[in-house]
């Protein structure tokens, strides 16, 4: 089956679950000990020959947002990838993810056999996606990179797979 079993690391709508780990310039940071100012490694991506090169600059989070308000179930994306070091990833429909091809979609859009993207650039098969009903909060973030319509600067490494912050998410279909 294509159903990934759960547990307990959440990524919605770029809203990170505050057990989810975001890469900063010294290390890992869980997601609920960011807030406005705090640093964090915005990653650029660039596409040679046909291989991802990503590269990473510090930036300051413009805003953290805790979603505690959102206490009803919504549905989720979960994502099994087990060759990551964090093989389950549930997030909101709407995460962008740099797939091994260079392009960007939404995580509504991800199938089993497609590749995602991890921290070292190298591609990561997605063995099994499944819609589910999941209840919990998390966290909105973004970095303060000036918005000139590419994502670079836009994305972070969350459980070590590169996603979009929430302005690229609100400028992904523009």
């Amino acid at each position: 089956t294509d159903t990934a079993p759960l547990i307990d690391i959440n990524l919605n709508s770029n809203a990170l679950e505050n057990n989810s780990l975001i890469a900063v310039p010294t290390g890992l940071k869980p997601m609920y000990n960011f807030t406005k100012g705090d640093t964090v490694s915005a990653i650029s991506v660039k596409l040679n020959k046909g291989k991802i090169k990503l590269s990473s600059k510090i930036a300051k989070v413009s805003f953290s947002i805790d979603n505690k308000h959102q206490s009803h179930s919504e549905k989720k994306v979960s994502i099994f990838v087990p060759s990551n070091d964090v093989p389950y990833l549930i997030c909101d429909t709407n995460l962008i993810f740099l797939l091994s091809t260079g392009k960007f979609t939404k995580a509504s859009s991800l199938i089993p056999g497609q590749e995602i993207v991890d921290k070292n650039g190298n591609p990561v098969l997605i063995e099994g996606v499944s819609l589910i009903n999941h209840n919990g909060n998390g966290h909105n973030i973004s970095t303060n990179a000036k918005w000139d319509n590419t994502p670079n600067g836009h994305l972070l490494l969350a459980n070590g797979i590169v996603t979009g912050d929430f302005t690229l998410q609100i400028h992904f279909d523009q």
